[in-house]
Order: C-alpha cells, then sequence, then structure tokens
C-alpha cells in the first residue's frame, strides 16, 4: 500500500470555523483509495474551563430574559468537544464529505462503491484535495493527523 499523504499538525482555538487543504497527486489510476483522520483531545476535560465558556456563550447567543434559566443547567451542554471533520475533492470536483463526529476515522473510495458520505467512482490520476473544516476547538489545543494511501476495493 503506497502512501500518498501524511500530515499532522496543532491547532487552536483560534483555527476554530477555519479550512486546511491538503493536495496530492495521483500517478496513475488505482483500485481504491483509504483515508485515515484522526484528532485528540476529543472533549474538553476541565470542568471549570467548561463552565466558564458554556457561560460565556449564554451570555453571547441566549436572549437575557432567558440567561437565568440557561445558566441553572450549564452542565446539560458538557461535555465540550472539538470538531473536526473531512471533505474530498477528486481532480474533476467534489467527490464527498465525512462530516461525522467519531475523532478516530477511516473510509474507503471505489469505483463501485465507497464509504457513507463519498461517491464511488474510479480513483483517477491527478491532483486530488483534502479539506480539514475546523468547526470547533475548545482545547487549548488539538493535534490532527491524516493518511491517504492506496486501498483495497470496498464491498
Amino acid at each position: 500500500m503506497s502512501e500518498l499523504l501524511a500530515v499532522e499538525g496543532k491547532l487552536h482555538p483560534s483555527s476554530s470555523k477555519t479550512h486546511i487543504t491538503f493536495q496530492f497527486h495521483i500517478p496513475a489510476p488505482l483500485p481504491a483509495l483509504r483515508i485515515d483522520f484522526q484528532y485528540a483531545p476529543k472533549r474538553l476535560e476541565d470542568k471549570s474551563e467548561s463552565r466558564r465558556l458554556i457561560e460565556q456563550s449564554i451570555e453571547q447567543y441566549v436572549q437575557p430574559s432567558l440567561q437565568a434559566a440557561y445558566r441553572e443547567k450549564w452542565e446539560q451542554f458538557m461535555p465540550l468537544q472539538n470538531l473536526l471533520t473531512i471533505s474530498v475533492d477528486d481532480p474533476s470536483g467534489f467527490r464527498g464529505s465525512a462530516h461525522r463526529h467519531p475523532e478516530k476515522q477511516s473510509h474507503l473510495l471505489g469505483p463501485s462503491s465507497s464509504s457513507p458520505g463519498f461517491i464511488p467512482g474510479a480513483i483517477r490520476e491527478g491532483i486530488w484535495r483534502i479539506t480539514v473544516s475546523v468547526h470547533c476547538v475548545i482545547t487549548p489545543d488539538c493535534d490532527y493527523l491524516l493518511r491517504v494511501a492506496e486501498g483495497e476495493q470496498p464491498l
């Protein structure tokens, strides 16, 4: 199995609501493509910091007349979680996305079937792109790892 892309990085709360796009070249058609993506930590474990952030959000996003009621049940909004997702473009355009919550994911793209969220089709030569959408980083930092390799044809 030949690796086509291997990247890792560290994100911070200021990275929230951004996108990071990686390009890789497939020199010849492949039977399938495997994408492994993971990030950590998933949850903010610090209860006092969670409370501070939740109360800050209540003040910012909840109408004033309802804020007291929301503050009383602030723990119902826990755990606060990081959320990163991926989207894939082949040389012709959008090929699908995995907007899922698990912090560890593996996806296969193939000519006749692909993982849910991805469009089956030939794994053609050319420039492919994977975009990591950084929806929210709530922890002080969040490490991610993205690997793309030739895969076996999905069932």
